[in-house]
């Protein structure tokens, strides 16, 4: 009987973690992504992938999860040249829009490790940024839409010469 009880929790155990090893394998997914269109690589329970490409001076909108919960998105600008950007390449923010649709609240820090906080009701501000420098911007991420759930990414012509890639990660 003791043996019966120890083999029955043995499988059970390696059940459990073969369906964790396969929704994590879910997670791993990855996409060539068209220039054209943010492609969803990765959904969960509570997390999404976008991949981005912009040129200079090119700007892709895009809509947040309606989680009625705080968002955190992560932004990093993948390095194609084998370089690193200076300070950083990674930038974020932590947002919340309210259920109602009436405003949009955040939390932005750039990756020079400033941080700002702002509210908009129809958007424009800079939440965070991807900087190069004092006073050099590469791109922003700018409030949108608190009706439409919406953010826009915008790369700055001005700064940049090359289409660079974004990987953002929406975490709600």
């Amino acid at each position: 009987m003791r043996m019966k009880l120890s083999m029955r929790a043995l499988v059970v155990g390696v059940a459990v973690a073969g369906m964790m090893s396969l929704g994590g394998g879910a997670y791993a997914v990855t996409s060539i992504v068209s220039a054209n269109s943010p492609a969803v690589n990765v959904t969960g329970p509570d997390h999404e992938r976008l991949t981005i490409t912009l040129a200079p001076g090119g700007s892709r909108t895009f809509v947040l999860p309606a989680a009625n919960d705080p968002l955190r998105i992560d932004l990093d600008a993948v390095s194609v040249n084998g370089g690193i950007q200076t300070p950083s390449e990674v930038f974020s923010a932590l947002l919340n829009v309210d259920a109602n649709g009436a405003g949009m609240s955040w939390i932005g820090t750039s990756s020079n490790a400033s941080q700002k906080s702002g509210y908009t009701f129809s958007g424009g501000p800079a939440i965070t940024e991807l900087t190069c420098g004092a006073n050099c911007v590469i791109a922003w991420l700018n409030s949108g839409s608190a009706v439409r759930r919406t953010v826009t990414l915008k790369q700055n012509a001005n700064t940049t010469s090359i289409s660079r890639t974004y990987v953002i990660n929406i975490w709600y």
